[in-house]
């Protein structure tokens, strides 16, 4: 038996397609209160964390009650975007999905968005995982790695033997803090914003589980 036992999943933008949903919700809603945002804020500033943490990055002279509804006039613009895109699942997320399910991998989703269920239940592939982690679920968000040590806990699995999936920074950083290796998913092939992750990749048909199990080894003879 390998050394890789689980992997977990970001959601947005690993699975599916939703970053120009959010990335569209999120400028509309700021501009909607007279804050510029462009894509480089999203990346950098908002992608990957708690709702609430990714808005006081921005608007971080406003009080609490006003990010409060800030927070749920972007979730109501992006179900609105989600209702009406044609939103799928990733054919390369999709392979290794099965990939790895057909080598007896547990698989599971760590997400922060709270939509998370209804997402990979629209595209079809909610019953590929094990368990799923979202929103609701925990209380410190990436870079934290609660919602990692939540995933690994719930499969029983040690957080050594788990890989992660990640295209947001805190979210690579979160896994590392978890001890995981941490795989930086880059569909904009923007490699460096990733390059704390123990490897970097623009598709995840780019995997294998031999390939995990050799970074696997490198990284834990390194530790």
């Amino acid at each position: 038996m390998g050394k890789i036992k689980a992997a977990i999943f970001d959601m947005d933008g690993v699975l599916t397609d939703t970053v120009k949903l959010h990335f569209k919700a999120w400028k509309k809603m700021f501009e909607n209160h007279g804050y510029k945002f462009e894509y480089e804020d999203y990346k950098w500033k908002v992608d990957g964390k708690p709702r609430l943490d990714g808005i006081k990055s921005i608007a971080y002279d406003v009080p609490e009650d006003k990010l409060i509804e800030m927070a749920e006039e972007k979730q109501k613009i992006f179900l609105e975007f989600v209702e009406q895109e044609n939103l799928e699942a990733f054919e390369d997320s999709t392979w290794l999905l099965n990939h790895l399910k057909q080598n007896s991998i547990k698989l599971a989703v760590a997400s922060s968005s709270k939509n998370t269920t209804k997402i990979l239940t629209k595209i079809g592939i909610y019953n590929m995982f094990d368990t799923v982690v979202t929103g609701y679920d925990f209380k410190k968000g990436k870079p934290d790695p609660e919602i990692f040590l939540t995933a690994a806990q719930r499969l029983n699995v040690n957080p050594k033997e788990c890989a992660v999936f990640e295209d947001a920074i805190d979210g690579v950083k979160a896994g590392i803090r978890a001890g995981m290796l941490t795989i930086g998913v880059c569909r904009d092939g923007q490699f460096d914003r990733l390059k704390e992750a123990h490897y970097v990749i623009d598709r995840l048909d780019k995997i294998s589980l031999e390939l995990l199990e050799n970074l696997h080894e490198k990284l834990f003879k390194m530790v």
